[in-house]
């Protein structure tokens, strides 16, 4: 193939980031990932193992005098997120990426570049294929599904794994490393209610306005959650005036901060529970952070309905709403500005005679993740909720003791004297957490180039930073 990334020290890094960006590997389409690493790993003579969910494992031998220096795991995912501009035309199940530079950027036309996470399998092959490279017994792990939910890390088996320390490079941007990761809860609570008949007068309200966000990445910034909010406005009005609640309706997914929430409730008294929702409003208005400052509520007549909730049913809803924990709930005793454990209400819906609240819950320390869904479901009970554990991945906490972030600090300073690298944490998932939870003692890290605008059309890759990527890695590597 024609290559056109030129004029940089790490060729063998651009020659592999060229060549699988001509295989179509977008999440559950990795096929043609594993055959072309199976292929590279036996012209090589490299031990590799691949599983039926689309892992690939290698392994080198260490080179003369790194008999005795311990193992090393590098890791990254093959698979790319797939979006791509109107009018497009890119087959993701069949084409090649369109590759072009600008500005010393690597794009893609029209289309996602996948350098999260091809930066990873590219520098794991250079580093395989380098005969002249020096360094311990290196093992390179390729997981599957990391954009769709982490697949490949739940299912690989990692008992082949002898390394304690773990390189990932899924993070960005260069300079920054990371140290902790949370790991997450999906649960549902639900509650099955019997339909009343209903009378004629029904008010809707609907909280808008709101700023919305991630809720991993957002969780701190004291941005509203439409849904509590909804919920401590109808429980104002419960309190004085107790009404019948016909539907509640949401929020779309578990991990977005809600930014807007409709419920319809049936009132005796229309004027009174106009006057106390809109009294409550203009209280909410005061408290909100900038971010929210378009929120509003509009309360308008609703259409007639043939049945509502029960007021014991709609109690039990409002209790729902206003008492789970919701955003922050503990800071990092380590880096004090980093979130460790969360939760966020993301949807509530009523519908086929059942009322469901989505929540989802992030944490770096599993036994805190442990105490806050004990905590969830000791609620659903006293609510008289069911509570349904969907999903859970285990948390990465912050090692203050960990070499390889002191490696990464001293290393990368000798390398770029005129830089300031960091260790920080996120509050969202890495495969890291998987990985420190199924093996034992393992110290691990995560690293990167510097990308732009991932997971969108607007992908860019700074071509410079992979340079200074590729060098921090041999350098780690090869740390006796």
């Amino acid at each position: 193939m024609e290559y056109i990334i030129k004029g940089y020290r790490h060729t063998s890094f651009f020659k592999y980031f060229e060549e699988i960006s001509a295989i179509p590997r977008g999440s559950g389409n990795e096929g043609g990932m594993v055959a072309y690493l199976k292929a590279f790993a036996e012209a090589r003579g490299i031990y590799c193992y691949t599983d039926e969910h689309r892992n690939v494992f290698m392994r080198k031998g260490a080179t003369a005098g790194y008999e005795n220096v311990a193992p090393i795991l590098l890791q990254g995912h093959t698979d790319m997120v797939c979006e791509k501009n109107g009018g497009c035309e890119h087959d993701f199940e069949k084409d090649p990426l369109d590759l072009y530079i600008e500005n010393g950027m690597l794009r893609a036309r029209g289309t996602t570049l996948g350098a999260d996470d091809g930066v990873a399998v590219a520098a794991m092959l250079a580093l395989l294929d380098d005969e002249a490279f020096e360094h311990p017994v290196l093992e390179c792990l390729f997981t599957s599904g990391e954009e769709t939910g982490l697949f490949g890390a739940h299912g690989f088996d990692c008992s082949l794994i002898t390394a304690r320390r773990l390189l990932n490079m899924d993070t960005s941007p260069d300079g920054e490393a990371i140290a902790s990761c949370a790991g997450s809860s999906d649960l549902m609570f639900v509650r099955e209610y019997d339909k009343e008949k209903a009378h004629e007068h029904t008010l809707n309200l609907t909280v808008k306005g709101l700023a919305g966000g991630h809720s991993g990445a957002d969780i701190h910034t004291g941005r509203a959650n439409a849904i509590r909010l909804m919920g401590r406005i109808l429980a104002r009005l419960y309190d004085d005036c107790p009404f019948h609640l016909v539907s509640i309706s949401g929020g779309n997914k578990r991990n977005a901060i809600p930014r807007e929430c409709e419920a319809q409730i049936i009132v005796l008294d229309m004027e009174k529970a106009k006057a106390l929702a809109d009294e409550e409003a203009k209280k909410i208005a005061a408290e909100l952070v900038a971010a929210d400052s378009r929120f509003h509520l509009l309360l308008r007549r609703g259409r007639i309905v043939e049945s509502c909730l029960s007021y014991k049913d709609t109690s039990a809803v409002i209790n729902m709403l206003t008492l789970p924990i919701n955003g922050v709930y503990s800071m990092s005793p380590v880096n004090p500005d980093f979130v460790r454990t969360s939760s966020n209400i993301g949807i509530v819906a009523t519908e086929e005679g059942k009322v469901m609240a989505s929540v989802m819950a992030r944490s770096s320390c599993d036994s805190e993740m442990d105490a806050l869904l004990l905590s969830f479901k000791r609620l659903a009970k006293a609510c008289a909720f069911d509570y349904v554990l969907e999903d859970r991945s285990s948390g990465w906490d912050m090692n203050p003791n960990s070499k390889l972030a002191a490696d990464f600090l001293r290393i990368y300073k000798q390398l770029f004297p005129e830089s300031t690298p960091v260790v920080n944490g996120i509050h969202a998932g890495l495969e890291c957490g998987i990985f420190v939870s199924k093996i034992e003692g393992c110290d691990a890290l995560s690293i990167g180039p510097t990308m732009y605008e991932i997971h969108s059309p607007n992908e860019a890759l700074d071509l410079a930073s992979c340079d200074r990527f590729c060098d921090l890695v041999r350098a780690m590597v090869s740390e006796k």
